[in-house]
């Protein structure tokens, strides 16, 4: 008959392991099925009397869009295209943080500064709706370009840029796409002639 075990007093210990959530494209897809969005138009008629439409579509919410040299740019998609966009490489969270781009007010964003695992660019807001026009384009550095190839002409034109000169190029054309009105108040260049058929074609 073997001894009684003495007692020594010991707690057992209990370990808390939490867990990872779970990314399933199958869950993502049937998360989002049939949600929709609906927003109120208000207008008058010929009479003057007030008109209410109201508009209903798919709703939608933040992808990560693979790009070949810049990771994963966050973009807003319909969640109607949610399979076909996993098809083409697009992700629920961005791959290289393994997270959202949650925002100061606990809100997804599409801003690519939020991202820990990338450097920070230049941004600038448009003065008339607030939106905001970011410094990544994807400009290729010449130490990426192949230099090798005699036929290459290494043409600094084209990577001397600075940010600040790239982000008021790109709210140039912001402001004559959809803002053309204010565009002329404040007295900006016009834009080259290859690109005046978009403000022409736009929607004022």
């Amino acid at each position: 008959m073997m001894p009684p075990r003495k007692r020594t007093g010991a707690k057992p210990s209990i370990g808390i392991v939490e867990n990872e959530p779970i990314h399933s494209d199958a869950v993502l897809i049937a998360r989002n099925e049939g949600r929709t969005q609906r927003s109120v138009d208000r207008s008058e008629d010929e009479d003057g009397n007030p008109v209410t439409t109201t508009h209903t579509r798919p709703g939608t919410i933040i992808m990560y869009k693979p790009s070949e040299k810049h990771g994963y740019s966050p973009r807003p998609v319909s969640a109607s295209a949610i399979g076909l966009l996993l098809r083409q490489g697009w992700k629920e969270v961005c791959p290289d943080c393994n997270g959202r781009h949650i925002d100061k007010d606990g809100n997804e964003s599409t801003s690519p500064n939020l991202c820990s695992a990338r450097e920070q660019v230049k941004v600038g807001a448009c003065r008339v709706c607030g939106k905001r026009v970011y410094d990544n384009q994807g400009f290729m550095e010449p130490e990426n370009l192949d230099l090798s190839d005699p036929n290459l002409v290494d043409d600094e034109l084209y990577t001397r840029t600075t940010p600040e000169q790239r982000v008021r190029a790109s709210l140039n054309l912001h402001y004559w796409l959809k803002h053309p009105r204010q565009a002329q108040m404040m007295d900006l260049p016009p834009l080259p002639e290859a690109m005046r058929e978009l403000v022409e074609g736009a929607k004022v």
